[in-house]
């Protein structure tokens, strides 16, 4: 058996060593991977001289799945690229660029890199590219982006080194610096650069591949990439460079979480289920018990009334043994009396436990029910997402791909123009969709939620109130009615600023002119806010579920055939509903016209 299994392990490692061979690899010539020796997180030599990073601790895990020698060669990114393109190294990382597909072979992509804008802290914050004009930015070498930045008409300063030119930007050089969202985090980090801040940037996200001269080769990374995504190990490796919340990378333990929940609340509430079936079954058992129980006790108190009747008679015949027998018959119906005590109280306590069954079988009904409407609002929930996903991507790729197969010249400028910006247009509602689902999970799911902090209550109201009114329309004006002089309360500051920008920014939507009034204080125990505007108030479809449009069948967070808030309510009324608050809206009948949202949470104030 023993010599069974060695020559199963010898075969095994020679199949093994002919894959590697196939490739042309081996312990003597061992397959060459160049990185650059300056490009954390993802590859650097660190103080030690050692190959480090994310590409690195990928790479060893690749090529020991393939049974490929191996070694690293460290080298600038200018050298780097040209000895891949070159073929003077085997293999090495970058950006998948259509200018190089017909001088090299990539892989698929390992992750994808999403660009940000960095800029001074202070500074006007540009959304999208619309706000680019004129503005100086530094930015690695690029052709798309570079191309892009310079028909909008932006003043473009290539750099060699990204860290100088991020410190350079916090000194005052600059008015900004684009790069990929992991290096703007990582050296803001590294280097305590406090005074910057990023924004996301709507650039297509590039892919990050393997690169080489050898096709064989990358058709084998290929395969193995796809066997190393499905174990998850993408994940595991460049978890710290993805994120969940910004779409690069999402992991599949989201996925499995997502089912186990669902798993665990169908099992609970199966269980539930059974344990009630079992203790109706349990009362049924104790109240046929009981009843045969009181059925005995009724026969031997007769049986004993005629053992009384029939000593009295034979105490009759004689009556010194009469009036022993007459003694034991008193005693014996003492005893009578005490059996059907006992037997009335069994019969309450069955007619009780009966009442308990019929209760926990209505209780049964109404879980089974529960389920039945989770279920069906998840179904729901999934359907109107579907929806609201597929208008504004339907919108983008049909407007990119008009774009695409048109010639220059075969439309005006005017309606080229038009349809970029209702593509920018849809990609931003798109990215607002996405936000808010990510809101309402991060509320309905985070055990954590609330950190509670000591907050000045009116400074932060006038911070909120100084954001609106920069994006107001001309005509309409927003008031603070009665600030509540140096209130400071015990609030988690994060949610307070999520609600109440949420109603001020839908008030400021629905308003074209009048004003806007934002009124807060102190009531039954905590703190009212209320939200008024003089906009064209809320349809009448919408009013009995403003808060819970996500139950509807034919409701949608975007159809503009329908005036949906989306799902910033819906994130309201949950991040309310955890606090143990109150929510609500009604028409703005004081000034006739427009509607006021309110909110109350308990809130423990300081002075």
């Amino acid at each position: 058996m023993e010599l069974r299994l060695i020559n199963i392990l010898l075969i095994i490692t020679f199949a093994l060593k002919v894959n590697a061979n196939n490739l042309g690899y081996s312990d003597s010539k061992p397959l060459v991977i160049g990185i650059d020796q300056d490009y954390p997180p993802l590859e650097y030599v660190d103080e030690k001289g050692k190959p480090s990073g994310a590409d690195v601790e990928f790479s060893k895990i690749l090529m020991k799945r393939m049974n490929i020698p191996f070694k690293f060669a460290p080298n600038t990114w200018g050298a780097i690229a040209n000895d891949i393109l070159g073929g003077k190294v085997d293999l090495g990382m970058m950006v998948y660029s259509p200018y190089r597909k017909d001088v090299t072979n990539y892989s698929r992509a390992v992750i994808r890199l999403y660009y940000q804008l960095v800029t001074r802290k202070g500074t006007k914050r540009n959304y999208g590219l619309r706000d680019m004009h004129n503005v100086e930015v530094a930015l690695m070498a690029s052709r798309p982006v570079r191309d892009t930045l310079q028909k909008i008409g932006a003043r473009l300063v290539i750099v060699d080194d990204l860290t100088k030119a991020m410190k350079e930007l916090s000194a005052g050089k600059y008015d900004a610096v684009v790069c990929y969202r992991y290096q703007a985090k990582y050296l803001i980090g590294k280097y305590k650069l406090r005074n910057l801040e990023q924004e996301e940037l709507t650039l297509t996200p590039r892919e990050y591949c393997y690169a080489s001269s050898n096709k064989k080769l990358i058709d084998a990374i290929d395969k193995e990439l796809d066997k190393m995504e499905e174990e998850g190990l993408m994940d595991d490796v460049y978890g710290h460079v993805a994120s969940t919340f910004n779409g690069i990378i999402i992991p599949r333990w989201v996925y499995m979480a997502i089912v186990a929940f669902v798993i665990v609340a169908l099992l609970a509430v199966i269980l539930n289920q059974m344990h009630n079936t079992r203790q109706l079954k349990k009362a049924l058992d104790t109240a046929r018990e009981n009843e045969e129980k009181a059925k005995a006790s009724e026969e031997k108190a007769r049986q004993s009334e005629e053992v009384a009747r029939a000593n009295a008679e034979k105490a009759r015949e004689n009556e010194a043994i009469a009036n022993a027998n007459a003694e034991k018959a008193r005693a014996s119906e003492a005893e009578a009396q005490r059996i059907a005590d006992v037997a009335r109280r069994n019969a309450k306590e069955a007619e009780h436990n009966a009442m308990v069954a019929s209760q926990n079988e209505a209780k049964a009904r109404e879980a089974a029910e529960a389920a039945r409407k989770s279920e069906e609002l998840k179904d729901i929930f999934l359907g109107n997402m579907s929806h609201s996903l597929r208008t504004p991507l339907n919108a983008i790729i049909g407007f990119s791909d008009l774009l695409m197969t048109m010639d220059d010249s075969a439309l005006p400028p005017e309606e080229r123009a038009n349809l970029l910006q209702l593509i920018n247009k849809n990609g931003l509602e798109l990215l607002h969709l996405i936000n808010e689902l990510l809101s309402l999970s991060e509320v309905e799911g985070d055990n954590q939620l609330f950190k509670r902090e000591v907050t000045d209550v009116d400074y932060e109201m006038g911070q909120y109130a100084s954001e609106i009114r920069m994006q107001l329309k001309d005509g309409v004006t927003l008031e603070v009615v009665e600030p509540i002089d140096g209130l400071r309360a015990l609030v988690d500051k994060k949610l307070m600023r999520i609600v109440t920008m949420h109603l001020l920014e839908n008030a400021m939507q629905h308003t074209t002119e009048g004003k806007i009034t934002l009124s807060y204080y102190l009531k039954e125990g905590g703190m009212y806010v209320e939200v008024k505007d003089t906009g064209k108030g809320l349809p009448e479809k919408l009013k009995q579920n403003i808060f819970g449009l996500l139950a509807d069948k034919n409701t949608y967070t975007h159809d503009e055939n329908q005036d949906n808030p989306g799902l910033g309510l819906s994130v309201c009324k949950a991040i309310i509903d955890r606090c143990n608050g109150k929510i609500g809206a009604r028409d703005n009948t004081e000034d006739g016209r427009g509607t006021i949202f309110w909110y109350w949470t308990p809130t423990e104030i300081l002075n």
